[in-house]
């Protein structure tokens, strides 16, 4: 039996009424500062980025992995990529012996407490990928919240795994990670899945981010550029590119405004530091909400071809004091990797 299935089926019980009342505030919360306090003897921290890496796991899941892991900070797509690969391997229609069910192998009477209807269709079930993942990232931000609320020593990511497991009251029992081998096995996997799954985490000076913390948000080709265009001004830097490519924030920032927007059809806009603002629109969808802080390099959209557009690319605009810069210039002056190779 998968060890989620073992923790879901026993000791985590207690918790579904707690976890019930306490994940929709858990949900709302943009950006919850993160406990890295050291715990003695603690053994799941692993170092690994919040990305996830090209190929890491089936293209078909993807996006939903990384729809869920804005439920919470603490719960990143390859933690949640992690834990399917090791309840199910990513088998839809998985079954235990104890009877759990799907790609995240909820129990039937967890599923009755904690499935969440991750595609809006009215339906809550458990071999439906958009459902089992949402609920799954639902359910570990609840143990993330359970955790912190009992302001039980060590990190929060690993308590939270070991409450998913052998339940939070063991967690809260022990003041820590129970001595339990199921479960310090099941931490220490999950983890070591996790940091293979993940692209490196940006380092200052180097790394995927540049000195200045931008990136180039989009593995695309550089197509019409900054200035006079059709007898127009063109405001920013388009990068063409295969519709569903993924859009990255070019910098930590806060999204302030995520949705319709005319002529970019879909758009998304993240402030930065310094007043920078940058524009990224003609999205397929967007993968953020207003308000929600970013990372450098974390995916908040993919490319499309939405609104006043010829085809499929991201219009990718840099905004300093609310009038617009050249991208390729800004990101030369940040330090940043080429923006057009």
């Amino acid at each position: 039996m998968s060890p989620r299935s073992a923790g879901l089926g026993c000791g985590a019980v207690g918790f579904f009424a707690l976890f019930m009342a306490g994940v929709l505030a858990v949900m709302a919360v943009g950006a919850a500062h993160q406990q890295k306090a050291a715990a003695a003897g603690g053994i799941g921290t692993v170092g690994a980025g919040d990305q996830l890496k090209p190929g890491a796991v089936p293209e078909k899941y993807v996006a939903l992995i990384n729809k869920a892991a804005q439920t919470c900070p603490e719960i990143t797509a390859p933690l949640l990529a992690a834990q399917i690969q090791q309840e199910s391997k990513w088998d839809e229609n998985a079954v235990s012996h104890a009877g759990a069910q799907g790609l995240t192998q909820f129990m039937p009477e967890t599923w009755q407490s904690s499935g969440v209807d991750g595609d809006g269709d009215g339906q809550r079930d458990p071999n439906n990928p958009a459902d089992a993942i949402a609920s799954q990232a639902a359910y570990m931000c609840g143990q993330v919240k359970g955790v912190r609320e009992a302001n039980i020593p060590g990190d929060i990511v690993d308590l939270a795994l070991a409450a998913y497991n052998a339940g939070l009251g063991r967690v809260r029992e022990y003041n820590g990670i129970p001595p339990f081998a199921e479960t310090q096995d099941y931490v220490r996997k999950i983890r070591r899945f996790a940091a293979e799954m993940s692209l490196p985490a940006p380092q200052p000076g180097g790394g995927a981010a540049a000195p200045g913390g931008w990136v180039t948000p989009a593995a695309a080709r550089c197509s019409s550029g900054f200035g006079a265009r059709w007898g127009e001004f063109h405001r920013g830097q388009d990068l063409a590119g295969p519709i569903g490519t993924p859009i990255l924030a070019a910098s930590a920032g806060r999204v302030i405004a995520a949705g319709p927007a005319s002529g970019y059809g879909l758009w998304v806009k993240v402030q930065h530091a310094d007043g920078v603002v940058t524009v990224y629109g003609h999205n397929n969808r967007n993968l953020v909400q207003v308000g929600q802080q970013v990372t450098a390099g974390q995916q908040i959209a993919e490319i499309g071809n939405r609104g006043e557009s010829t085809g499929p690319h991201l219009h990718y605009q840099v905004e300093v004091n609310g009038e617009p810069v050249n991208p390729v210039s800004w990101h030369q002056q940040q330090g940043a990797p080429p923006l057009c190779g």
